[in-house]
């Protein structure tokens, strides 16, 4: 397989996408501390600040190799799913048929719009 921009640009939106699932996972393991001054809280803040500044600039690649309209949508529906997957492995959260069947139609739009 021959490696083209438009295939990077794929690969850079599912980095952005995985930086930016990082930092919402680390933010909601900062709810659980009572105190915004407590160390371990900031300590999670700024991880997830450092994760979306890198999810920023992955982004920004992929906006360079591929069109917005096409970057957008992909980077979006991949983090929802990656989002749902972190819930599930990580904080235990369930994902209903319904979540299940619209993260499916969110990949077969994706699909559609590569075509």
């Amino acid at each position: 397989m021959i490696a083209t921009p438009a295939l990077y640009g794929y690969l850079w939106c599912a980095v952005a996408s995985l930086f930016s699932a990082t930092a919402t996972f680390l933010l909601k393991k900062s709810s659980g501390y009572a105190s915004f001054a407590e160390i371990a809280k900031l300590g999670w803040l700024a991880c997830a600040a450092g994760s979306y500044v890198l999810g920023f600039f992955c982004y920004g690649q992929a906006l360079s190799r591929l069109e917005m309209t096409l970057a957008y949508p992909i980077m979006t529906a991949f983090t929802i799913v990656t989002v749902a997957v972190f819930g599930m492995q990580f904080l235990g959260e369930a994902v209903s048929p319904a979540k299940a069947a619209g993260m499916l139609m969110l990949c077969i739009a994706c699909w559609l719009m590569t075509r």
